[in-house]
């Protein structure tokens, strides 16, 4: 499940970069602590599916674009 985590925040990390959302604005917008997030971000504990779908929102791309494997045809 690691390798999981690892692949799960390497994705968030890569679309919060690509469209220039700093932690500050994200926590502001998605509702989960700072402290956490940062965890998350750094896969010290994993997202959850309600989490994720926060993020995408807020990022404008869709949830699976996150999750390893549910992105790609």
């Amino acid at each position: 499940m690691d390798r999981l985590d690892d692949m799960v925040a390497e994705r968030v990390q890569h679309v919060l970069a690509k469209r220039g959302i700093g932690l500050n604005d994200l926590v502001k917008h998605v509702d989960i602590p700072a402290a956490v997030l940062k965890r998350r971000l750094v896969a010290d504990s994993s997202f959850t599916l309600c989490e994720l779908a926060r993020i995408a929102a807020f990022a404008g791309c869709r949830t699976a674009e996150l999750i390893p494997g549910m992105g790609e045809k």
